[in-house]
């Protein structure tokens, strides 16, 4: 019966998050090598993106991609952070800052299942619904 990606992940999570810190390289070496040994390599992508998932979850980390036309300055960011961690109940935020040339002005956060458009143009689509109604 071949192991499902799943499983390696859940495995692996288990296995890091019951041991000490320094030895996390021993260990994930040795996972490396049983995906070899069972020639199943080619899953590591699912295998990570699955046990990403897991730690987060476990940790209350949460990963956010925040997309705006130019770079934001500190205290915009630190804004932004706040509200996600509030609203995300997370004890880590891990934020991803790119620009969007395709925006005319404001931001698009995403992080968990949520999206949130705070983007000038969907504001004016907004108005122009609400004129029509």
């Amino acid at each position: 019966m071949k192991i499902k990606y799943k499983e390696y992940a859940t495995g692996l999570f288990e296995a890091l998050k019951n041991s000490e810190e320094k030895e996390h390289g021993n260990i994930i070496k040795k996972f490396v090598d049983v995906l070899i040994d069972n020639n199943q390599l080619s899953m590591v992508d699912k295998i990570s993106d699955y046990f990403s998932m897991l730690w987060n979850k476990e940790f209350s980390i949460v990963q956010a991609e925040i997309k705006s036309v130019q770079d934001l300055d500190v205290k915009m960011k630190k804004e932004l952070q706040n509200y996600i961690i509030k609203t995300s109940h997370a004890k880590k935020l891990e934020s991803i800052y790119k620009k969007d040339k395709n925006l005319i002005g404001g931001v698009i956060i995403k992080f968990g299942d949520k999206i949130i458009d705070g983007s000038l143009r969907t504001k004016i689509n907004e108005i122009k619904q609400k004129i029509k109604e």
